[in-house]
């Protein structure tokens, strides 16, 4: 009989990770941050058979250049928690995903509606190294690059869909690194 405790792999307990994303929470609010939102998204990785439900905290503008009148360049902040979850697995096999994200978006101000383009590069931690029946990372720790696009509605810039194209991997640090590429969409809403 095998005992799980209460840690990630690697050994990382679960209350040093909360108490991370709980600091990593306060910075953004005592550097001043423009704007909070919370983003649900859903994402698919079909080469492995993997689905994502995501939740994130966002601090928009944490930095902001002016390019223009209409064009500015932002540095977001954003921490998620997300659950992956095999397709084909039978009991389905799940892991949880923890991350914190820089990142750059450059939009392009309209009266009532502003595309971007956004992209980043940041970190995750794995609560499971295998999903989805032989999908295996040789770490937990991995490494998030994202591209993606998208469109704020209204004066005040409340709401937000988009999509992004995210790819994780453990950069090589150890084998096997077979990355992950999810297509993800999302909706987000700016308080």
């Amino acid at each position: 009989m095998s005992v799980k405790k209460n840690t990630l792999s690697g050994g990382l307990p679960r209350a040093a990770l909360v108490s991370i994303a709980a600091g990593l929470l306060a910075l953004p609010s005592a550097a001043g941050a423009a704007g909070f939102s919370m983003q649900a998204g859903y994402g698919r990785d079909n080469r492995h058979g993997v689905e994502k439900y995501e939740v994130s905290a966002r601090w928009d503008e944490i930095v902001q250049w002016q390019l223009s009148n209409r064009l500015a360049l932002a540095l977001d902040g954003e921490v998620n928690v997300a659950n992956w979850r095999a397709l084909s697995s039978r009991p389905s096999s799940q892991l949880t995903e923890f991350g914190v994200s820089p990142i750059f978006r450059l939009s392009y101000a309209g009266e009532h509606v502003t595309p971007f383009v956004e992209a980043s590069v940041g970190l995750r931690v794995l609560s499971h190294t295998e999903i989805a029946g032989g999908h295996r990372m040789g770490s937990a720790f991995q490494f998030s690059d994202m591209i993606g696009v998208g469109v704020a509605f209204g004066k005040a810039q409340r709401l937000t869909i988009g999509y992004r194209f995210q790819h994780l991997s453990n950069a090589g640090i150890k084998d096997p690194n077979p990355g992950t590429n999810f297509s993800m969409g999302y909706v987000r809403y700016r308080f």
